[in-house]
């Protein structure tokens, strides 16, 4: 009777042994990102030229609710123009009105949802077609990886936008009107740790959902699961084991540097285009140099936000897709002789 644990345990460990041995066989292990580059060897043009499409597609949306910002916020920047010309004839000096300042931050923040959205869109595209490549069927819908993606930024942003809530609560009068006390002398000895305690737990939490998270989209799509499913199905697959941690880790953090440093250095290359759309708007536009100011501004991100979806997102997403896959066959090695020692 007391051997039975024991021997159960052995059988289940020599059956996951040769499980591994029989699926090494019938399935070379090559490295992530080799596999993720024969993918696009044999599907590569297929998935640039979708993400080409896709990134014109959200660059024309992104136009369009560029152009509805601006003429949104358009009276203030006539009413800073007036003012500015005022100023001159005057011989005075002149600054912006710090509220009309504030409420073109409110419009920019109210125009930020509908471009994650259209990143969003591209992005779950490209990650049904990457998946579809890379494990030969499709069985997750449009809207189902999209709801992964609007539901897994919600959750990843909540907890960075509370700690900055938290923190201007406590560290400035953003909160507290007619008021002449200042945080700093209210809070004297907490101060420091109001002002960057909150931010800073809010982006680890952030950070390490949106690491346990990575694999949810590409869960989505090549396993049809719900969005929530599809969460909790890749929270396990990322933090199921050491190993399986950090093969995610070796892979998420390379992915997102390669990202950032490519938009970086596509922002200092497109610098040249400020003053471009600066001649651009005078020329075709109103007569408002704060106006072309900022349009000035926007052209060198727009280009390099352009350029670094279409070079890295097909990439990326195959890169992921085939960690999915990876990951969820070495979940289903271990769990399967597990539940065969436990059952036995």
């Amino acid at each position: 009777m007391t051997d039975g644990p024991a021997s159960g345990d052995c059988t289940g460990r020599s059956a996951l042994r040769q499980e591994r041995r029989a699926d090494e066989e019938r399935h070379p292990q090559h490295g992530v990102v080799r596999t993720a580059f024969a993918v696009l060897r044999r599907e590569g043009p297929s998935l640039y030229g979708r993400a080409a499409g896709v990134a014109s597609l959200a660059a024309l949306g992104g136009l369009l609710v560029t152009v509805v910002g601006f003429l949104v916020a358009w009276h203030h920047f006539d009413a800073i123009r007036a003012g500015a010309v005022r100023a001159r004839i005057d011989e005075d000096s002149y600054a912006p009105d710090g509220s009309r300042v504030n409420s073109m931050w409110l419009t920019l923040l109210a125009c930020l949802p509908f471009l994650i959205l259209l990143l969003h869109l591209g992005c779950t595209a490209l990650q049904t077609a990457a998946s579809r490549a890379v494990g030969g069927k499709d069985d997750g819908r449009f809207r189902t990886v999209l709801g992964v993606y609007v539901l897994r930024g919600v959750c990843v942003w909540a907890p960075v936008v509370l700690g900055i809530l938290v923190e201007e609560y406590f560290t400035t009068t953003t909160f507290r009107e007619h008021t002449p006390i200042v945080p700093k002398w209210e809070y004297p000895d907490l101060f420091e740790v109001l002002r960057y305690g909150p931010p800073l737990l809010g982006m680890a939490i952030a950070l390490a959902l949106r690491l346990g998270w990575t694999l949810a989209p590409a869960t989505a799509a090549s396993e049809g699961l719900t969005p929530f499913a599809a969460l909790r199905r890749s929270w396990s697959l990322t933090w199921g084991g050491a190993s399986a941690w950090f093969r995610s880790v070796a892979v998420a953090l390379p992915l997102g540097a390669l990202t950032v440093g490519l938009y970086v250095l596509l922002h200092a290359a497109a610098r040249p285009l400020r003053s471009g759309a600066v001649s651009v708007f005078l020329e075709w536009g109103p007569d408002n140099t704060y106006g072309a100011y900022v349009a000035g501004v926007l052209a060198p991100i727009a280009a390099a936000l352009f350029l670094t979806g279409a070079l890295t997102l097909p990439f990326a997403h195959t890169v992921l897709a085939v960690l999915h896959q990876r990951q969820a066959r070495a979940a289903g090695r271990t769990s399967g002789p597990r539940a065969a020692a436990r059952n036995g």
